[in-house]
């Protein structure tokens, strides 16, 4: 029994790298407000779908460190639908990139931590595949919010003397 957590720690260090990875490979894209719009709603919509999903998984034993892991990923979770929510009416109200970066950014760090929640609780595979989801749609969405690197400043010519 003792791989089992062993092999949950492996996973799961492993869906780190992948995600990190993935994150340095995307391609700034240019901005294309109805392709965003697109992604930020799904992304909505299908964090949503967790959130019930996971609200009818079985609670743990009370007291039990599990439990409260359970809760504290739900309570993240609860976080990232409206910050999901938040984006998306933002993308459909005509608000550019300027204007929904805060709320992406909130939106990833949320996401950080509720990774790092649910790596205490007890996930069972069919909820793993719609975080798989929700993970494919931020991805999707990353290209657009990446910085831009500072052009290099063009040379000037030195002053006329």
């Amino acid at each position: 029994m003792r791989s089992i957590p062993r092999l949950a720690a492996v996973a799961s260090l492993a869906l780190g790298v992948f995600v990190v990875a993935s994150s340095a490979l995307a391609q700034t894209k240019a901005w294309d407000q109805k392709a965003v719009t697109a992604i930020a709603t799904k992304l909505a919509a299908t964090l949503h779908d967790l959130r019930v999903n996971v609200r009818r998984n079985p609670q743990m034993t009370k007291g039990s460190p599990a439990r409260q892991a359970q809760f504290t990923a739900r309570e993240s979770l609860r976080l990232l639908v409206i910050t999901s929510q938040r984006l998306s009416s933002q993308l459909q109200a005509g608000e550019d990139r300027d204007a929904t970066l805060p709320t992406y950014r909130r939106l990833q760090m949320l996401r950080r931590d509720a990774e790092q929640d649910a790596r205490r609780a007890n996930i069972p595979a069919p909820t793993l595949d719609k975080i798989a989801s929700a993970q494919t749609l931020l991805d999707q969405l990353a290209p657009y919010f990446e910085e831009t690197p500072a052009a290099a400043p063009a040379a000037q010519p030195a002053p006329a003397k």
